[in-house]
Order: structure tokens, then C-alpha cells, then sequence
């Protein structure tokens, strides 16, 4: 087996975890669960199966600094500089590029900067049979077990072979279900949530961008001769910048055969707003969640942040309270998945 590389994207905006996370420092790159932030929780659990040599990095230029200082370890050239943000298609694309260049028999693992992965050596039991079940196979989907009816993410289906193995034909994609549907799907055991980690060999995903995204495919070919220097950054960016908005799931996953989807065995969360903490953190014997200076009094379910100062809660609960960045966000916890609706409320007022 070729070297596998991993390509960590992080990329993306910080709208559901403000104040704390912002365009400027988004999910990423804030410490929500422990003492680290999320993205060197993501090149830690890699090693040693992938040593920080072959970890790649696709960031915006906005957030190199915070990336770099974050990662001592990694090389500089490790870091991939999209020239502007255009989903997941064209990041890995333009990721694929950068890695046929450092080695044409690479095998690439794609993988977010912003999930929770509870225990390493399950996910790396998981990688490796998935690196074992590359042979013959276009990629490897890793899956995750559904534990709730989620209508948050998007399902695979996938094909149980009638005797023990590692992976599973992928049969198809499905977009975020209805709740009545999700539940269908928990109780079926041949759908599993969609991760958005894959492995495949980089030039496999290289033709799939070609034959499913043929003008993604020209224009990172017209990139390809100018992939380097500081006087080709206006050039890159004019490409990049009109390529195809769509992510790598829809634009090519879907129309992809030969599939195999590999069961994850590790706990897994997207993380996706204050009110998932409750599902990576313990809490106390109120069911409140605490990180920082916090104090509980006759409070029960709720979600309490403090980057400086203590915030103290009295006779209250299901609330998320969260004081971060010199400023104050309470809401009830149900509500705490739309607080997209808030920023841009807040941006709309130049606050």
C-alpha cells in the first residue's frame, strides 16, 4: 500500500458556537472540549498511525496564523492555502493537487478539523481496516452507527455481505431525512450516518472529479502549472473563485460506484452546536455541562461557557449560558442549533 496522507479541512464559518466562535476563529480553533482546540485534537489522534509529516492541512489564509501557531509540528509546507472558500469539492480538489505533486501514488484520508472522536485506538482499528479495504474499491465511506433518529445529517445506505467483513458496499446516499424517516433508519441497521471522513487514492479522486465535476476538473488543471509562487496568487484565486459550489458528497460521492462504507467503532459527534456538549462532556449530578469558571446553583440542564470571569447560574434550566470574547449569549438549549438566525441578526446590525 502506497503512504496515506491525511487532509484535514478546516475551513468553515463560526456561526453556531458565538460568541466564542467567529468568521475571524471559527470551531476549529477554540478549546470547547478540554484543553485543547478541536484541530490539534485532530492531528493528535492520527498519530502514530499517520505521522505529522504526511498531515496536510487545507485552511483559508484568514486562519493560517491560528493553524501554524496551533501546529508547531507540522511542516510549513504542510499547510494547503485555499485561495477562497468553495466547499468540499473543490478544497479537496485543490488538496489532490498539492499532494500529486509531493507523490503520485498517494492515498489520501479526507477528514474534518471540527469533529469529537471519543477513544484513538478505535479510530485507528477503524482506518486501518478501511487503508485494507481500499483494494478493489473506488473509496472508503466511514460510517457511524446511528444512536438517535437524526435529521441533522445526511445517511448511507450500505449493503450487509452475508459473512463477517470489514466493509460494506455502499448501495447509496441519502440527504437529511424527515424525523418519521430518520427513525425508519435507526431501527434498520443498514444505514449509517454520513461522516464526511473518505479514503480513496488521490488520483482515483483526481478522475472522479473529472468525470463527475468536468469543469471543477479544468479549472484546477489550469491551476495545476500555477500551484505555487506568491505572483500566481491573483491568477489562483480567479480560477478557484468560479469554480462549482458543491460538496464532495453530492457533486461526486452520489454518482460514484464501487463504494465500500467501513462501521466506525469509536464515539463520534459533529459537535455541531452548544447543545451537543451534552453528548461529548460529562456533566454534573444536575445534568449541567460546565467549561470554565462556572457555578451552579439549584440549576439543572444546562450548557455553561466562561473564557474569562464566572458565570453563575440560580433556579434556571435547559439554558445554554455562555460568556466568551467579552461578550454574553443565553438562549434555551432547544433553540441553540438556529443560532445562525442571531449572527445574522447581529451582523445585519454592525454589532
Amino acid at each position: 500500500m502506497a503512504d496515506v496522507y491525511a487532509v484535514i479541512m478546516a475551513g468553515g464559518r463560526g456561526e453556531r458556537f458565538w460568541p466564542l466562535s467567529t468568521d475571524d476563529l471559527p470551531k476549529p480553533f477554540v478549546r470547547l472540549v478540554g484543553e485543547t482546540t478541536l484541530l490539534q485534537d485532530s492531528v493528535a489522534r492520527l498519530q502514530p498511525l499517520i505521522p505529522p509529516g504526511r498531515i496536510l492541512i487545507s485552511i483559508g489564509e484568514a486562519h493560517l496564523g491560528a493553524a501554524a501557531a496551533q501546529l508547531p509540528q507540522l511542516p510549513r509546507d504542510n499547510f494547503i492555502v485555499e485561495p477562497c472558500g468553495r466547499d468540499t469539492s473543490a478544497c479537496l480538489g485543490f488538496s489532490a493537487l498539492h499532494l500529486d505533486r509531493r507523490d503520485r501514488e498517494a492515498v489520501m484520508l479526507a477528514l474534518p478539523a471540527d469533529h469529537y472522536i471519543s477513544d484513538r485506538e478505535a479510530f485507528h482499528r477503524t482506518l486501518q481496516k478501511g487503508i485494507d479495504s481500499l483494494a478493489g474499491a473506488t473509496g472508503i465511506v466511514f460510517g457511524i452507527q446511528p444512536t438517535r433518529p437524526e435529521t441533522g445529517y445526511g445517511y448511507v445506505l450500505a449493503e450487509k455481505p452475508p459473512v463477517r467483513a470489514h466493509a460494506w458496499p455502499v448501495l447509496r446516499f441519502i440527504e437529511k431525512p424527515n424525523a418519521s424517516t430518520a427513525e425508519r433508519y435507526l431501527s434498520s441497521g443498514d444505514y449509517f450516518w454520513n461522516s464526511g471522513m473518505f479514503l480513496w487514492k488521490n488520483r482515483t479522486l483526481l478522475d472522479l472529479i473529472r468525470t463527475h465535476l468536468p469543469d471543477t476538473w479544468q479549472g484546477l488543471e489550469s491551476i495545476r502549472p500555477i500551484l505555487l509562487g506568491a505572483d500566481a496568487a491573483a491568477e489562483r484565486f480567479r480560477i478557484f473563485s468560479a469554480l462549482q459550489r458543491v460538496s464532495v458528497d453530492f457533486g461526486i460521492l452520489e454518482k460514484t460506484r464501487g463504494l465500500r462504507l467501513v462501521p466506525a467503532e469509536f464515539g463520534w459527534d459533529d459537535i455541531g452546536s452548544w447543545a451537543a456538549l451534552e453528548r461529548a462532556m460529562r456533566s454534573d449530578t444536575d445534568g449541567n455541562i460546565t467549561q470554565g469558571r462556572c457555578r451552579t446553583v439549584d440549576s439543572e440542564g444546562c450548557i455553561l461557557y466562561s473564557d474569562a470571569g464566572t458565570v453563575a447560574t440560580f433556579g434556571i434550566s435547559d439554558l445554554v449560558v455562555v460568556h466568551a470574547q467579552g461578550q454574553v449569549l443565553v438562549c434555551p438549549k432547544d433553540r441553540a442549533a438556529d443560532l445562525k438566525r442571531l449572527v445574522a441578526a447581529l451582523g445585519s446590525r454592525n454589532e
